[in-house]
């Protein structure tokens, strides 16, 4: 009975047939059922800071709403009647406060709606096929290149990229992309290593030497992802957007180490490959510049990231800078101090009423602040927290490495941005453009973020639970082979 039982447990979905052959199962108590089942706690934290979300965004988008779609028309189609009427009196009004908040609830309705059924019907293992991965990789690649040379520019940055009705910034796909990629591929790299030299044929296997094998493992361990990842990242610097850089490298270095890749591997990548292409790619680039920019490269980035410089200068002296450089953070600042412990009350705060700027985006936190007070801020910081939890925790049931990477990477994006957010808001760290995931006005940024968390609900059905039933049947036949 116990050999039946075990046959079951091989041959549960989730695991490759090499991960789950006899002789290389080391079954625990944890890994002895599967559920098939998303992950409810984790569920509900993510519809609920998306509703919470939604109605903060509404409240603080409506008078800007209101002016922007605000237009002039004619009180009566009458044209012999509307001439008698005073000039003052010919017009009318008509705006709509909702638009900004309809058009968010549309597209983050749709996206949710599509995530959930896909985290439903998809098997997570059809996920991580290679040729997924690389049509992933290329595709974000394109976007990243399009964006450079024919992206939408908006307050002196190139991000945007317009397809069709649909407008988003291509640095946001890059955020889940590197975590797809990075996890799928150290998934197979892990596979291979540990597979591929059983499996081989012998008429296979071509003699080399042993220095030669070691950098071509170096490579496909270490180099290769490296080399991919960090072209996103300079892709994503020079349109120029360094807070969405920065989050990428910090994501690609999560995982990086989450990755198992071999010390070896590491060490000889980053001493015999990564550093002397670095140093030999900027070597060429700064021979190459002044040629093709017809400016020298110090010169270059002093005018590119200028308004990164401004930022930093106002962060660490205000004094240094005029009072429209520093307006944005002082009535971020107002806004906490008016709303207090319990806050002035929901959609009656007068800093949105353009006080302060990016009321409804970036910085919809000290809105939230003057709305709901101290304790509505810490309402939003629990709840991310608790999201944080909910996602770690799927994580550590996962059944494989790219599960595990995938639900704590998409989680850790997602927390790790809000938390930024919050600190820009706060003047904790200096400003910079990234939004507060789920709350801020953007329905494509919601949609990625919906993505990313529908493939951690994804990878929550590759979950495992204890058996007692199996456990003991188990146990009793080892005891029994042990005797």
């Amino acid at each position: 009975m116990a050999e039946d039982v075990h046959e079951q447990v091989i041959n549960f979905p989730g695991l490759s047939s090499e991960e789950t052959a006899l002789e290389n199962l080391d079954l625990r108590s944890d890994d002895i059922a599967r559920h098939r089942r998303i992950s409810l706690p984790y569920f509900i934290i993510w519809i609920s800071l998306m509703a919470f979300g939604f109605v903060m965004m509404f409240s603080a988008s409506f008078g800007e709403s209101f002016v922007n779609s605000s237009s002039y028309v004619n009180v009566i189609d009458d044209e012999e009647v509307l001439e008698e009427l005073p000039e003052a009196l010919q017009k009318e009004v008509v705006a709509d406060a909702t638009a900004t908040a309809a058009r968010q609830l549309r597209l983050s309705i749709i996206g949710s709606l599509i995530a959930i059924a896909l985290a439903l019907l998809i098997p997570f293992r059809q996920l991580l096929r290679p040729g997924l991965r690389e049509i992933a990789y290329f595709s974000i690649t394109i976007l990243l290149i399009y964006t450079a040379i024919r992206g939408i520019t908006s307050q002196g940055a190139q991000r945007w990229v317009i397809i069709g009705p649909i407008q988003f910034q291509s640095s946001e796909l890059a955020k889940i992309g590197v975590v797809y990629y990075l996890a799928s591929y150290f998934n197979e790299r892990q596979q291979q290593r540990k597979y591929s030299p059983a499996l081989a044929a012998p008429w296979d296997k071509k003699e080399e030497s042993d220095l030669k094998k070691k950098h071509k493992e170096t490579y496909r361990d270490f180099t290769r992802p490296f080399i991919r990842i960090f072209l996103w990242i300079i892709l994503v610097v020079v349109q120029p957007h360094l807070s969405g850089a920065i989050i990428l490298t910090v994501l690609a270095t999560l995982m990086f180490f989450m990755g198992n890749i071999p010390i070896r591997s590491w060490i000889r990548g980053a001493v015999f490959h990564v550093i002397p292409i670095l140093l030999i790619g900027l070597i060429l680039v700064s021979l190459l510049f002044p040629i093709l920019y017809d400016t020298s490269m110090p010169d270059f980035i002093s005018e590119r990231f200028a308004h990164s410089q401004k930022r930093m200068e106002l962060f660490k002296d205000r004094d240094s800078v005029d009072a429209d450089g520093r307006r944005q953070i002082e009535q971020a600042e107002i806004a906490f101090g008016v709303g207090g412990l319990t806050g002035v009350g929901l959609g009656r705060s007068s800093q949105k009423l353009n006080w302060l700027a990016e009321a409804h985006n970036d910085f919809i936190f000290p809105i939230i602040g003057e709305e709901l007070g101290l304790i509505g801020t810490l309402l939003v910081m629990l709840m991310f927290i608790i999201f944080l939890i909910c996602g770690f925790a799927v994580a550590a049931r996962a059944s494989s490495l790219a599960a595990r990477n995938i639900a704590a990477g998409f989680t850790f994006l997602i927390v790790f941005q809000a938390f930024l957010n919050m600190a820009v808001a706060t003047s904790l760290i200096p400003a910079t453009g990234i939004s507060l995931p789920f709350f801020s006005a953007g329905g494509t940024a919601n949609v990625i973020f919906a993505a990313a968390a529908a493939m951690v609900l994804c990878v929550s059905k590759t979950g495992v639970r204890r058996n007692p039933d199996l456990v003991r049947v188990l146990d009793q036949g080892r005891t029994r082979k042990i005797d």
